[in-house]
């Protein structure tokens, strides 16, 4: 589903590619209305990764890219549609706000201006490509969104007549810090034994992401980490740190800062976690329910997948 918040950079990827707006040929038709070969590559543009800009794509991973964006280019078109169908309209004050972040984006009116030409767009129509992705996420808005939200009485429901899926198991909250010098492992041990807060020394020295959060890992349990790990952080007692401990070629040294037992949790502990789970369910359900509509009654017309075919645009 896309967010509000992606139009921008998405935009600036319009901006961004090298290919011609004006005169494109149409390889797609959604009841009559065209899809470009400009539109297509630059969806394709920004499905690859970036370390994939300026290295290769296979010709079998871009067809596969070109396959997927192709796709998303007809649902978007399909959307729109419903959406003006149902009587949508723009919203003005937020194209305005969307506009005037992507020139933001650029140094000077100039480069901005510069940047319109080198696409091969106007900005009147760049304004138009952005309001057309706003109807079509407002139509999901209407269709999915809306009726996937899950009463306060249907979360209880559930709840209550699948207790057995809310259990959690014993669990350790965990301070690490890891190196692969067994030297400074070492050293750092030393310290932590002359009672300098861990916390501080994870920051100070931990070699793994943990570190800007001083160690600590959160609450894991059971199968989540390495097992020389997991028998120091069942073993020991909630303020024990462990001595050295070697795995995968890295030296730990680790905190328990606190147990929890197995235990079931309450409605409340639950709650926001399984009404984002119910309600991402439904939206996925109603979504493809909505779409297969939308498909049944459209006539598609694929012309051409490549950006070099297709029907010249009128």
């Amino acid at each position: 589903m896309l967010k509000r918040s992606m139009l921008v950079p998405l935009v600036l990827v319009i901006l961004s590619c090298a290919h011609a707006f004006a005169g494109s040929p149409i390889v797609a038709r959604v009841n009559g209305a065209g899809i470009t070969a400009w539109e297509l590559d630059t969806a394709v543009d920004r499905m690859i990764p970036r370390s994939a800009f300026h290295g290769k794509v296979s010709e079998e991973k871009r067809s596969e890219f070109k396959e997927t964006a192709l796709q998303n280019l007809i649902d978007q078109e399909l959307q729109y549609q419903d959406a003006i169908k149902r009587g949508l309209k723009p919203d003005k004050k937020q194209v305005k706000e969307r506009m005037k972040q992507v020139r933001d984006r650029f140094p000077s009116k100039k480069e901005y201006r510069q940047a319109l030409e080198q696409a091969g767009i106007s900005e009147d129509e760049l304004r138009a490509k952005m309001e057309k992705e706003l109807l079509a996420q407002t139509a999901i808005e209407k269709a999915v969104t809306g009726p996937s939200q899950v009463s306060e009485q249907e979360l209880k429901t559930y709840f209550t007549e699948n207790k057995k899926k809310f259990r959690q198991p014993e669990s350790a909250r965990l301070r690490l810090i890891s190196t692969k010098d067994e030297k400074k492992a070492q050293e750092v041990l030393g310290k932590v034994k002359a009672g300098e807060e861990f916390s501080s020394l994870a920051s100070l020295f931990s070699e793994d992401m943990y570190r800007i959060k001083g160690g600590d890992i959160g609450y894991i349990h059971r199968g989540r980490i390495f097992p020389e790990l997991e028998k120091a952080a069942f073993t020991l007692k909630p303020g024990e740190t462990s001595g050295l401990i070697k795995s995968e070629g890295t030296w730990f040294i680790v905190k328990v800062e606190d147990r929890k037992p197995e235990h079931e949790l309450t409605f409340d502990e639950a709650k926001e976690k399984l009404k984002k789970d119910l309600e991402t369910k439904r939206a996925g359900e109603i979504k493809e329910t909505w779409m297969t509509g939308l498909r049944a009654n459209a006539k598609i017309e694929i012309l051409s997948k490549e950006a070099g075919d297709g029907v010249k645009a009128q």
